[in-house]
């Protein structure tokens, strides 16, 4: 029996790495996820009662002034009754198309399908592994922060990401 939690164990360290692999290499996270969930779609449960203003380092990043405005979503990515990750994400509304920030207001679709259209890509800032593949996976595994751009490299968002255990779960 210790045999075989070890080998689960050691399974679920190496689809972890697989996992941030494809975020490194995937154009957002919604993509990814979607992949990993496969029929069942990626929805976003968002918090619209918080709202966090972005300091002068997101700004930066972003690549926009002081006066400039940035959204603000907080979300659970979720695939079924599977949470994924928990994030925040900071995005210029002026880089993208009414519709888009429309269903940003109002929708639950991920802000990675949403912008689908203008083919974006991300830029991975930092990755901290929050489990060392040792013992049960704890709730939350991996923490993402990455910019994502257009394919033309304009700044789209800033994003903050905690993907939970479920997300070592494929279908």
């Amino acid at each position: 029996m210790a045999a075989m939690a070890l080998r689960l164990t050691l399974q679920d360290s190496a689809s972890l790495d697989a996992f941030a692999a494809e975020l490194a290499a995937g154009p957002t996270a919604t993509a990814v996820l979607q992949r990993r969930c496969g029929d069942v779609p990626v929805r976003a449960e968002v918090d619209r009662t918080v709202t966090v203003a972005p300091n002068a380092e997101q700004r930066a990043k972003l690549k926009v002034g002081v006066d400039d405005a940035v959204g603000y979503r907080r979300v659970r990515l979720v695939c079924g009754d599977r949470l994924l990750s928990v994030a925040e994400n900071w995005f210029v509304p002026d880089r993208l198309t009414p519709e888009m920030q429309r269903m940003l207001a109002e929708t639950d679709r991920p802000y990675g399908a949403v912008i689908a259209a203008l083919s974006p890509r991300r830029l991975p800032i930092a990755s901290v592994r929050l489990w060392n593949g040792e013992g049960a996976a704890p709730e939350a595994v991996l923490r993402i922060e990455a910019l994502v751009e257009t394919g033309e490299g304009l700044p789209l968002a800033l994003v903050s990401e905690t993907y939970q255990r479920d997300v070592l779960e494929t279908r």
